[in-house]
Parts: C-alpha cells; structure tokens; sequence
C-alpha cells in the first residue's frame, strides 16, 4: 500500500498541501502521516475509509486523521479539493478542551469508535452554506497555486477559518448526535488496552486525538490521574502480570507481548506496579 509522507508533499514553508483534482478511475488504496480534508466538488463516488464505504456526492466533505486508509471510486466521475496538513501546526489556532472532542468525532477511526460514537467522517454542506464552503475553497485554492507574498500567512488563515467552520456545523448539529466525551475517553483507554503490544508513543495518540501531544497529556493525566506514558507502562506491568501465570513463556516473550522493548523495559514498570521482580512474582503464584 502506498504511504504518503509530509517530506514528499509539502511545497518549502507552507503549512498545508492542497490540490483540485478529477477522477474518472478509482484510486489505489494508501495511507498518509498526515491528516486530510476532502471535499466533493461535484458528481458522485464511492470513498472507502478503513474499509467502510460511503456514497460521495456535491457538498460531502470528509475529514481523516493520520493513519487512515482510503480509496476513491468514480460515478462516473467527480470533481474534489483536497487538503492535506498537519493537525498540530494548524489546527491548535481554533482547538481547546471542548471542540477538540467533535473534531475526534469526525476522524472516521474505527478503533476508537465505541457503540455510542457517532459513525462519522462526513458532513454535509447545502444552500448559501455549500456557496460559501466553496468559494473559500476556490480561493484557498487560487493562493496556493500562486507564488504571491505572505502566501503561507493567507493559507493559513484560510485554514483556521475553515476548520472554525467545520465546528461550528458541528455545534449546530442535533445535540443527540455529538459524541459523549466519557465514551471518547473510554474508548481510546480501550484502544491503548487492545494495543498495548504496538507502538503507543505520546505523539501518534496525540495526533490520533487532534491534540498537541503537551495539551494532550495535560488532559489525560486529569482525566486518568497519571500521564499517558504511565498509564500505558502500567497496564503493560498488568498484561505481563497475567503472561506470568504460563510457566512456559519466557521473559523475553512476556516483554514482547506487552510491547516492552526488551527484558530491562519489562522489569522496571513491573517493579514499579508490583513492587518485585517479574521472576519473584512468578515464584508466588
């Protein structure tokens, strides 16, 4: 699968890549390291996001955090903008403790949807309101193809307009429909639980949640009581404590598992937590 770097597709000091572009073939599938805001210009297709189809139509806009994995499919064809950037130079202009939990409501990340998450990704633009949407499109567009003075400090003011527009549609949405912040919270600690043998940096779940990963720890250790890297250590120690219940692991396996790096990573969060050596819990139970 195709992975598209920020390295590769930045233009020098901008803060964000944008394109118009028609399609009358289906994408390949890929992914991204950064996020994404597409909008269907016009006609119909089918966009599939981490594996869940959708019917694209004039007015749709769909916005992907890191790591998703997308593909478009023509019908017969159609026009987009599409906006890629990152979320923590741009977004954080028009982000705080509220809405940044609506905009974790729209990234279309299965894992951390729970049974009263939205199903979500997508909004829908009509009348003045679709007008207006596309006219600051079509300008964004215009400057960024340009070579203009103070091109990056217009784009990004463009940017942080349109985002702010994107909140507010959220804000006046059926308030039934907004995502409770409770089960958001739950459902990354399940996410973190379930993954805990991967890669759980602070950086990838900050970016995941359209935080900067300094206000998001502030706000996960307020909600969790520790720091997300302790939290992650701990339920680590609590995996490899139940691990040590089959006497023919090994400890290099029991590290493996629980996404430790290696044996010495394992023995001191599990000192931490337990307050023994894996070996000596072992031997007690």
């Amino acid at each position: 699968m195709k992975v598209f770097k920020k390295a590769e597709t930045w233009q020098g000091e901008l803060s964000l890549h944008m394109f118009e572009e028609d399609l009358t073939y289906p994408t390949d599938p890929h992914t991204h390291d950064f996020a994404e805001i597409i909008y269907i210009k016009s006609g119909e297709a089918l966009q599939t996001i981490n594996g869940i189809p959708y019917v694209a139509h004039r007015g749709d806009m769909f916005f992907m955090a890191p790591g998703s994995t997308h593909i478009f499919s023509a019908r017969p064809v159609f026009s987009h903008y599409n906006i890629c950037f990152s979320p923590e130079t741009v977004i954080k202009r028009v982000i705080d403790r509220e809405n940044a939990f609506d905009l974790l409501s729209l990234t279309a990340l299965e894992e951390f949807k729970s049974e009263t998450t939205p199903v979500v990704g997508v909004l829908s633009f009509e009348g003045e309101e679709r007008q207006w949407i596309e006219l600051l499109l079509k300008d964004m567009q215009s400057e960024y193809t340009s070579n203009r003075s103070e091109r990056a400090a217009i784009l990004e003011s463009y940017m942080t307009i349109l985002v702010a527009k994107i909140l507010r549609k959220i804000h006046q949405s059926n308030e039934e429909n907004r995502p409770n912040r409770h089960d958001i919270w739950r459902a990354l600690s399940s996410f973190i639980d379930q993954n805990l043998n991967q890669k759980l940096s602070l950086e990838d779940l900050a970016q995941k949640c359209f935080y900067n990963p300094s206000y998001f720890s502030r706000a996960f250790k307020r909600k969790f009581g520790i720091s997300p890297v302790e939290y992650i250590s701990t339920e680590r120690a609590r995996k490899a404590a139940e691990l040590l219940t089959d006497p023919l692991l090994s400890m290099d396996e029991i590290a493996t598992r629980c996404g430790f790096g290696d044996k010495s990573g394992l023995y001191r969060a599990f000192e931490r937590v337990y307050g023994c050596a894996p070996s000596e819990y072992r031997k007690r139970i």
